[in-house]
């Protein structure tokens, strides 16, 4: 069931950060998480290689190409890669551009998913009280509860989209950012945090902690379901945004 789940969010949502992210809190082995792992790397990595030329082969416009591209890969740094890729041999900047947004905006559902996958493995393994019969005022569960299932790195995601949208819509309509940083000071603050702390130093100890918690030996004995079940939602996955991508092109594109 673990397994199921961290194979679920990483191929729905953002690929390995989401994997990540759900791990420690469903407290999922070392063997569910390097598959899954597995699983989110291998699919990905075959949607990098061949969506490209199938979408220039089936989709009309940039922009339903880019909505494919951001829906259907799992990763971002692979939407990001594919749509350079696409960008490179095409010599389309814009599929490249909403490729991104459709990404991120995608991403935004970790907020909700992580929560609720938590709390319903710990439903499914008998870890939540039953307040059926208890008094009315005790049925909203408690501050620690809610903590325990929506965990910091949630929180931390809530928190700093809350505060570049901020930035961001505030620079746009007052010419400062939050009211007192210059466009330059504001761009240089979100680069440096985000790009270079964050993706390059930040995400990339997350992953090398995977990595070294991860043992092959660990690996043995799971046998070809967990992939069967990859290889079965990487293609739900690109199906559902190959029609996403051609009904929004009919109706808003």
């Amino acid at each position: 069931h673990k397994m199921s789940s961290l194979i679920a969010a990483g191929t729905s949502i953002c690929g390995v950060t989401a994997i990540t992210a759900l791990s420690p809190a469903i407290k999922a082995t070392q063997r569910d998480t390097g598959f899954a792992v597995a699983n989110v790397v291998a699919f990905g990595t075959l949607g990098m290689l061949t969506y490209p030329y199938l979408a220039h082969a089936l989709l009309s416009s940039s922009h339903q190409i880019g909505v494919f591209l951001g829906l259907a890969v799992h990763d971002t740094s692979q939407v990001i890669g594919t749509a350079l890729t696409y960008s490179a041999v095409y010599g389309d900047e814009e599929v490249l551009k909403v490729a991104t947004v459709t990404k991120l905006t995608r991403n935004l559902f970790l907020a909700g998913v992580i929560p609720w996958l938590t709390y319903a493995t710990a439903k499914k393994e008998g870890l939540v009280p039953d307040r059926s019969s208890s008094s009315s005022s005790s049925l909203l569960p408690s501050f620690a509860e809610f903590k325990k299932y929506f965990p910091g790195f949630v929180a931390g995601f809530v928190g700093m989209s809350a505060l570049r949208t901020a930035g961001d819509m505030t620079l746009a309509s007052q010419g400062l950012a939050l009211g007192f940083l210059e466009p330059e000071t504001w761009k240089a603050a979100t680069k440096l945090v985000g790009n270079e702390i964050g993706s390059h130093y930040l995400l990339g100890t997350a992953m090398a902690a995977v990595g070294l918690s991860t043992s092959a030996s660990a690996l043995k004995g799971v046998g070809a379901k967990p992939f069967v079940v990859g290889l079965v939602g990487a293609g739900a996955v690109g199906a559902t945004g190959f029609t996403s991508a051609v009904i929004l092109g009919q109706l808003f594109l």
